[in-house]
């Protein structure tokens, strides 16, 4: 049940990126989506992630989803703003998949549960940079809003995952 529930939750996120690769207004894009051969630029969907979903954990899917979102999302973000929050908002949602992934490979328990919490401070950190960035109008209030309830998701599988390791199981 949990396994269909985060792949029908990955194919919102899949959705939301084809919409805003669309070009179109959130009322517009909940009417009909667009086939993609009509698409105003072209599509940044990285197909890797979508292979591995039975293979891989899934925060480390559901983090690598989001941060193609972010990407996806700033890209039109103002000029004045790209090197300084936008920029902050990218590097944080890769350092989550590069903290995620480095506490993965650490067998000792220690190291693990320290690239864990690392993981935990940059969801708060992009949680944060999100907020600031909808305050600058560098994302609208509704990315923002996507954004909160995939951080906000990641955090419960990643506290799972904390105490799924604590039990002896991962």
């Amino acid at each position: 049940m949990a396994k269909e529930e985060n792949e029908i939750q990955l194919d919102f996120l899949d959705g939301e990126i084809k919409i805003e690769l669309s070009n179109e207004t959130p009322n517009d894009a909940e009417e009909a989506m667009p086939p993609e051969e009509h698409v105003g630029r072209k599509p940044f969907i990285i197909h890797d992630f979508d292979a591995p979903r039975d293979r891989e954990m899934a925060v480390f899917t559901r983090a690598k989803k989001l941060s193609e979102y972010v990407f996806v999302i700033t890209e039109k973000s103002p000029k004045k703003l790209r090197w300084s929050i936008v920029a902050r908002l990218q590097n944080c949602s890769v350092d989550v998949i590069e903290y995620l992934y480095r506490a993965n490979y650490e067998r000792d328990a220690e190291p693990r549960r320290e690239y864990q919490k690392r993981a935990h401070v940059a969801l708060n950190l992009l949680d944060f940079f999100a907020e600031t960035a909808k305050r600058k109008q560098a994302i609208s209030m509704r990315q923002m809003t996507i954004i909160a309830r995939e951080v906000s998701e990641l955090k419960r599988l990643l506290n799972g995952w904390i105490k799924s390791a604590r039990s002896g199981n991962g």
